[in-house]
């Protein structure tokens, strides 16, 4: 009978640990916080979490244009491969998804699951050739889950692009996602 409960109260906390994940939510970046968004000027994220498996969303804006994308990894797997036909990223590099166009993730919780560590590898097409690329993200909470940054390490380049975001409220949440300004 004891080896039931302490099961039980195992299962139990697992599965309440892994829905009460501080960085799930839906957030709003912040610019003035923020490296450069180029060439984007919106980017509202929304984070999922369910047991092993994390979902982003990404919703980026600049007047007429929109891009959305969602990713999603099991944090328990090894490598995620994830199809990926766009690279929104590329800060006017002239830099396009290459290779067989899928990023192949690999993610850990960090800190409590305050914060969680991607390490993305892809092929970029560009006008030199294919180029392989790494990108190591940390999508960090704050202490008051208010906040979440974003930090980017890429392997093409020697400074980190650093994103804030602040928590959106209930009632923001409700309301149509934040387009770029008309152009």
């Amino acid at each position: 009978m004891q080896r039931l409960l302490l099961l039980v109260s195992l299962f139990l906390v697992s599965t309440l640990g892994a829905a009460a994940s501080p960085i799930a939510g839906q957030w709003r970046f912040v610019p003035e916080r923020s490296t450069d968004l180029s060439p984007w000027r919106v980017y509202d994220l929304t984070i999922t979490v369910e047991g092993d498996a994390v979902t982003l969303q990404r919703q980026l804006a600049a007047g007429r244009r929109v891009h959305e994308d969602t990713v999603r990894v099991n944090v328990s797997q090894a490598v995620n491969v994830v199809p990926s036909a766009y690279w929104p990223d590329n800060r006017h590099l002239g830099a396009y998804m290459g290779g067989d166009k899928t990023m192949k993730i690999r993610a850990e919780w960090l800190d409590q699951r305050r914060l969680l560590r991607l390490s993305t590898d892809l092929v970029l097409d560009t006008q030199q050739g294919p180029r392989d690329l790494n990108i190591l993200s940390d999508y960090k909470v704050s202490a008051n889950g208010a906040q979440l940054t974003l930090t980017m390490l890429r392997s093409t380049r020697n400074r980190p692009v650093v994103y804030v975001f602040r928590r959106l409220t209930a009632d923001e949440a409700t309301k149509p996602t934040a387009k770029g300004k008309s152009e």
